[in-house]
């Protein structure tokens, strides 16, 4: 009794229907009528037959028919490899066996071209005839093999398109004596090997041979007893040669031909028609059809045999479809539907079923197993599979099949909703079950932090350690920080931490080790073992609780980092509030490893000694720098550290803060200590009004300040005394002695003055007495030598009233001026150049008088240098290496020269507005009329006394 009598179940996948004439709707096809073919090929959109008269039918898709003579004589085999079929026959009388190649899509001469003529017979060898009797071709025409009667096969491999190449012979009928006919040969290349596999059939066995390098490798002889010629076929979707001998149908593998095992012969085998003849086997798909005859069960009937159509779906283990029909002539393929030709030349089609009318036999059969069997082997497995796992689940658990439920809901993971199977299986008894599908659904990543808090807790109910390492080990897709919540609140605080390490949640596993288990020592370790930014966010986090528990580890360890890394210290300030000594300590070790770029820790560092400054206030000047002057300027107000405030407006150069500071704080003699080191006249005046106003001044400092404003002569006494004189605290006690002492000046400088007028007046005589000599007198020339060459005057000569006398080419060469004698020229320039050293450049006098020099010097670089050299731009230069005062500030000179340059009886009185010293000394080369256009805007005079200026007065009655 065969297997399928015991065991396969019978369904009706296939329908039959007759096949019409496309030209005549209304009648079946009957093309195929007359034709006897015996062997038949099926290709892309068509089918080729071969009758043995040697005639070749072709069929396409359309029903279109063609046919041509490939061999005059007979017809023995056909292949087909893609457009090319070779066929092997007879064109004439006695055995000379011709293999023939044909262009299908080629067509000349009312058939299609042929490629080439192989003739076979003398490939054996001479005095050897032997017809041919099968041919086969691999897809790529790059292999051949021809199989003879007496059971000899040779190959080529080459590109049989073109000249035949080497005949190689795998078997030898000669030999090893008579042998069976061939039924069939087959080429299979395999790609991974780089190797040929050669299938060669007969009656009574199945051989197949691996070739490389036109080199038989290999033989596996198979358990198959051979088989007749349409009674085999090679599925090229899974490389497998299927052979049905008498008893059995047979499965082999193409990769197993490759070894030399005992058992590489051996395949599956199904008993698949045992009791019926077999006329022909086709393999398509994951089907095997079958067509097989017995004796009629009808004694009425004309028909001796009834035929009988099978197709066997073997991976699913059933029959597809099984139908009679009678006086069957064979069955082919046509497009991959199985066509059945009748004696009669009728056609009829047997079509595969939709998979939902597939399915939905099977359902009602409830055979889940085979439907899913069935949608897998389909093109639209992925639509059918969940709904077909889901009504199979469905089906066992109301069966009580509870484990084998579960396995089929876990298919539907990404389908169906898990809260469907969650709600079968929350029932206690059912935990195992809940535990299952709730792994396959961490384990692809479908789970949410719902499914992660059930499963946990399913674990901590069974207490099930192992399955906790395991869901921990076993990288689930999971919401961790759910599944830390769980374990701790189940007080797994082992495993909890074992997770939190291996997906490396840091707070989390801080937070265990701190608040579950106060292993501080061990949250210090592992905070230790950290990258740089993972220790700063756990150390802003616990680092206050590490602290108040474990100091010194805990100071110990920041300060490794702050030393050794890139930590940000000025992050972790909030760790230590509440903790001034440790913050002190910390921020010093920081700016230990970096001093330049740490100013906010700088500042905060300056906050916290400046807190305590009153007991201690040693190292807090050290952190006043250039880049921290604003900040801690604040800091030092706040706290009222004064050395830091004064430090500060002095760095930052804002002396009128500084002034109103000291005013403030009522320090008048610091107050002319500044004015001194500054030496501002407005800064004087500013002082002098302080003191004015001033209700408790002491009269010593009153003294003080008007001995230093004597001292330094920066303010006139009279502006002095007119803003003393507004005080209603200051006598005349006070200012005695400095009115004394201005008075005795002022005496002294009047006969000083006396002095020099008398003596200016007798040189004044004198110089009138040599202008009317010259003027009213006769002056006599007696020079006899010229005063330039020293040689003796002769005409024309030029004579100066000085009394020297030069040749005229001598005049010229010496002098551009003819007016002016060189000598006296020259002599009086170096006595103006004597007297002149150490004047003061800066007045607008001063720059007319070098300005007239230069226009009448014969030698201007001469007089240039010298000027230099007198120190023309020493104040320029002294100005200009020192960085820029207060806007305020200004040289002591500014005053005195714009007064002596008010006081200048011999300066033009039609010149612009007067110039300061400033702006003469930084360039002495530019004319008047540029210095005054570019400074008369820029220059504000400062005179208290000045009538178009009250800014400045000090004497204005809100005084």
């Amino acid at each position: 009794m065969s297997l399928v009598e015991t065991g396969w179940r019978q369904f009706t996948f296939f329908e039959k229907h007759n096949v019409y004439d496309p030209n005549n709707p209304k009648c079946r096809f009957n093309g195929l009528k007359n034709l006897k073919a015996f062997r038949s090929v099926s290709g892309v959109g068509f089918t080729v037959f071969g009758e043995p008269c040697g005639a070749i039918f072709k069929l396409s898709r359309n029903l279109e028919e063609y046919c041509w003579i490939a061999h005059k004589r007979s017809l023995a085999d056909i292949a087909l490899a893609g457009l090319i079929l070779a066929t092997v026959g007879e064109d004439e009388e006695g055995i000379n066996s011709l293999v023939k190649l044909w262009q299908l899509d080629r067509i000349e001469k009312d058939a299609p071209f042929c490629i080439r003529v192989i003739r076979v017979c003398p490939l054996l060898g001479v005095g050897r005839s032997t017809r041919a009797c099968a041919i086969a071709l691999d897809s790529s025409l790059q292999h051949i093999a021809v199989g003879f009667v007496d059971s000899s096969v040779i190959y080529s491999a080459s590109n049989i398109k073109e000249k035949s190449g080497k005949w190689l012979t795998v078997v030898n009928g000669s030999s090893s004596g008579p042998g069976d006919e061939i039924t069939g040969v087959f080429l299979t290349w395999i790609a991974a090997q780089d190797l040929c596999i050669l299938y060669c059939l007969t009656s009574t066995s199945v051989l197949s041979f691996s070739i490389a390098n036109k080199t038989v490798a290999n033989k596996v002889v198979h358990d198959a007893k051979g088989c007749f010629r349409d009674c085999w076929s090679f599925n090229e979707t899974r490389n497998q040669l299927i052979v049905g001998s008498t008893e059995m149908v047979h499965f082999y593998e193409a990769e197993r031909s490759l070894t030399a095992d005992p058992d590489s012969g051996k395949g599956r085998c199904h008993a698949l028609g045992r009791s019926n003849e077999k006329i022909q086997l086709i393999a398509f798909h994951h089907h095997v059809a079958l067509l097989t005859r017995q004796p009629t069960a009808i004694p009425s009937s004309n028909e001796i045999w009834t035929y009988v159509v099978s197709i066997y779906d073997t991976e699913g283990q059933c029959v597809a479809f099984s139908c009679a029909i009678p006086a069957v002539s064979r069955i082919f393929l046509l497009d991959n539907v199985l066509m059945v030709l009748s004696q009669d030349g009728t056609l009829s089609a047997l079509t595969e079923k939709s998979i939902s009318s597939k399915l939905d036999i099977l359902f009602k059969k409830n055979l889940y197993d085979l439907a899913v069997g069935v949608a897998k082997r389909s093109s639209v497995s992925s639509e059918h599979l969940p709904e077909i796992y889901k009504k199979y689940g469905d089906y066992l658990y109301r069966s009580g099949d509870f484990e084998n439920a579960v396995q089929q809901y876990t298919e539907t993971v990404g389908y169906l909703e898990p809260s469907y199977v969650i709600k079968k299986f929350l029932d206690g008894s059912h935990i195992k079950e809940l535990c299952m599908y709730l792994e396959v659904l961490h384990a692809k990543g479908k789970a949410n932090s719902h499914h992660t808090t059930i499963l946990l807790n399913c674990y901590t109910r069974l207490t099930a350690h192992d399955k906790i390492r395991d869901f921990i080990d076993r990288n689930f897709e999971c919401n961790i920080e759910t599944a830390v919540q769980v374990l701790r609140a189940a007080n797994f605080t082992t495993e909890a931490c074992h997770l939190c390490a291996k997906h490396k949640h840091h707070d989390a596993l801080l937070s265990i080790l701190i608040e579950d288990r106060a292993d501080y020592k061990s949250a210090l370790k592992y905070i230790a073992k950290l990258e740089t930014p993972q220790v700063e966010e756990c150390l802003e986090k616990f680092g206050k609780c590490l602290l108040i528990n474990s100091p010194e580890e805990t100071m110990k360890l920041l300060s490794d980092k702050a030393c050794f890394s890139q930590i940000n210290s000025l992050a972790l300030m909030k760790v230590f509030i509440g903790l001034p000594s440790q913050c002190t300590k910390f921020i010093e070790t920081a700016l230990k490893k970096d001093k330049k770029n740490n100013e906010k820790l700088r500042n905060l560092l300056l906050e916290l000694r400046l807190r305590q400054w009153a007991l201690r206030d040693e190292g807090i000047m050290e952190l006043i720098t250039d880049e921290n002057l604003e900040e801690s300027l604040e800091l030092c107000q706040l706290f009222n550290y004064i050395p830091g405030i004064i430090y500060i407006y002095k760095k930052m150069k804002r002396y009128d803060k500084l002034i109103e500071y000291y005013m403030r704080q009522n320090k008048l003699r610091e107050i002319v200590e500044f004015c001194e080191e500054k030496n501002s006249r407005d800064l004087w005046i500013d002082t002098v009004v302080f003191a004015s106003r001033g209700k408790d001044i002491d009269p010593d400092e009153i003294k003080f300040l008007l001995e230093r404003i004597e001292a330094t002569n920066s303010i006139h006494p009279l502006v002095v005394l007119e803003i003393l004189s507004k005080s209603d605290k200051i006598c005349v006690g006070h200012v005695r002695d400095y009115i004394v002492n201005w008075m005795e000046k002022q005496n002294a400088q009047v006969e000083k003055d006396e002095e020099a007028i008398v003596e200016e007046e007798t040189k004044m005589a004198e110089i009138e007495e040599q202008i009317d000599s010259i003027t009213y007198k006769v002056q006599i020339f007696q020079m006899n030598k010229c005063s330039a060459c020293d040689t003796s005057l002769q005409l024309p000569a030029v004579h100066f009233l000085c009394k020297h006398s030069y040749h005229a080419h001598c005049l010229e060469s010496y002098s551009e001026k003819a007016d002016y004698c060189p000598a006296c020229i020259r002599d009086s320039f170096n006595e103006r150049m004597q007297s002149d050293k150490g004047k003061d450049f800066s007045t607008r006098s001063a720059y007319v008088q070098f300005q007239n020099e230069v226009n009448e010097s014969v030698d201007c670089m001469t007089l240039i240098s010298s000027y230099i050299g007198d120190g023309l731009f020493d104040s320029w230069s002294k100005e200009n290496g020192s960085k820029t005062e207060n806007e305020w500030t200004s040289p002591q000179s500014d005053t005195s020269t714009m007064n002596k340059l008010n006081v200048n009886q011999f300066e033009d009185q039609s010149s612009e507005k007067t110039i300061s010293m400033s702006t003469i000394a930084c360039n002495p080369f530019l004319t008047p009329k540029t210095m005054n256009s570019g400074t008369a805007k820029s220059v504000q005079s400062t005179n208290p006394f000045d009538v178009d200026n009250d800014s400045k007065n000090p004497f204005e009655e809100d005084l």
